[in-house]
């Protein structure tokens, strides 16, 4: 072999080896540093647009989350007040149950009333500070505004749900094909005349039951009374019907009914041809030209993306109602696309609106209000059961939204964040026992060139050695 001092492609070849193998070397302990496959777009620019896309999809999926569980922590917030304030709704029915029989003295009696306005106070202290981040849950800020075109034909509207993703009012057809009825019993007693014998009468209705002692003589004005004041305890009232005094259910519907039955006497009190146990029926309704629910006059409905309960006034058959949904509710972000957007209606919940238009509401149970203890015939019971169950569907509606709402999109936005997280680590994460063994064969090579170099770079020497010797 040759020995020459020109340059050396062998030489030149080792130095560019050792480069190469430099910034490999330096890419490796890089990676091994960050954990990162890709720390910049040279790196694997196709995996940097995946990534990014993940990444993005990522942020969007822990803010959702996010949301859900303030979401849920405003509703837990809220089912805590609705527990309190179904205890004292319960405890004000129980009260004014106690305090209506006729059996109490006016002393017990006024002491029932005191209870009862102390903890319609309560209820509405409740009210007023639940809240959650500074704003009100239950004092009507949340509730979804509607309206309709008859408030004589359609009271007491509420709607507990709506996509808000619908611009502009929404407006819903109301069609009444058939009016709720009470259920009644007519008598054989007259209203001009009196009875013959002493009678004791069982009167049974939706509320309860109460037992009347007619006296010989009573008149047909009298029984009638004898039942108006045992109404708020049985849900039974009395009325003139033509000649005859006629017992009906003080509400409407297939949950309503009067059984009346004679437990003593020889007074024969009822028609042979009417039945000891009569039974309102429901209304018959369609919205949106969908067969709604109805129990009694008490209407409700879920389709078009909306769910609502309203009332309709006695014996009302009308093609030509509406109810408009204007907007408004608490409004919840599901998840991430701009459909999963929900708007919850919470009404509002204060004594001055728990209860109906046609029974009263819980404030009229108050000292000096038009259903209170002392005055006679009073609806106190009708009217805390009304709003003991109005309570209890908010608060069941609450609770299946919590649950089955945001339970469930929290659910499936943790599998979709820990789907990603994986996907993101797969792309992104460098692989260590590659990217270690990797580096300890960069290093054995780098070694051994930069040895061959030194090798090479000797072949200079031995001519220089030539020239001098």
């Amino acid at each position: 072999m040759a020995l020459t001092i020109g340059s050396s492609s062998t030489v030149l070849r080792l130095v560019q080896a050792i480069s190469s193998l430099n910034a490999q070397n330096a890419g490796t302990m890089e990676r091994l540093a960050t954990g990162k496959r890709i720390n910049r777009a040279s790196d694997d620019p196709a995996g940097l647009v995946a990534l990014n896309s993940l990444n993005s999809q990522l942020a969007a999926v822990n803010a959702s989350l996010d949301n859900n569980s303030r979401s849920q922590q405003m509703l837990d917030v809220a089912d805590g007040t609705l527990t309190e304030i179904s205890s004292l709704v319960s405890q004000i029915e129980e009260l004014a149950q106690k305090g209506s029989d006729a059996s109490i003295s006016v002393s017990e009696r006024a002491a029932y009333q005191a209870q009862i306005d102390e903890s319609v106070d309560a209820l509405d202290r409740l009210v007023n500070t639940a809240s959650f981040n500074g704003k009100n849950i239950f004092n009507g800020e949340n509730r979804i505004g509607v309206i309709t075109n008859s408030t004589a034909s359609v009271k007491n509207l509420a709607v507990y749900r709506r996509n808000p993703n619908v611009t502009g009012n929404l407006t819903l057809s109301v069609n009444v094909t058939a009016a709720a009825t009470r259920g009644s019993a007519v008598t054989t007693a007259t209203t001009a005349a009196a009875l013959s014998a002493a009678t004791t009468v069982q009167i049974t209705g939706k509320l309860g039951t109460a037992t009347i002692a007619l006296s010989n003589g009573t008149t047909g004005v009298n029984i009638m009374a004898a039942v108006v004041a045992q109404k708020s305890i049985t849900g039974v009232s009395a009325a003139a019907q033509s000649a005859n005094i006629a017992f009906m259910s003080t509400t409407t519907g297939s949950d309503a009914f009067v059984s009346v039955q004679v437990l003593d006497g020889s007074e024969t009190f009822m028609n042979a041809a009417t039945v000891n146990k009569t039974v309102g029926v429901d209304a018959k309704v369609r919205v949106n030209n969908e067969q709604a629910n109805a129990q009694g006059t008490e209407v409700f409905y879920t389709g078009a993306g909306v769910s609502l309960s309203f009332n309709l006034a006695k014996n009302v058959v009308n093609a030509n109602l509406s109810v408009t949904i204007t907007g408004g509710g608490a409004t919840f972000q599901l998840a991430s696309d701009s459909n999963s957007r929900v708007s919850l209606g919470l009404a509002g919940i204060n004594a001055a609106e728990l209860g109906r238009s046609d029974l009263g509401y819980l404030t009229d149970l108050r000292s000096g209000g038009s259903q209170n203890l002392s005055v006679s015939g009073n609806s106190a019971v009708a009217i805390a059961r009304k709003a003991a169950s109005q309570v209890a569907n908010l608060a069941a509606r609450v609770g299946t939204f919590n649950k089955y709402q945001l339970g469930a999109s929290t659910n499936i936005l943790s599998a979709t964040k820990e789907s990603l997280t994986s996907a993101v680590e797969q792309i992104e994460g460098a692989d260590y026992a590659m990217e270690t063994a990797a580096l300890q064969r960069q290093q054995t090579l780098l070694s051994a060139a930069v040895s061959v170099l030194g090798l090479a770079n000797s072949q200079q020497a031995n001519i220089l050695a030539l020239l001098l010797g």
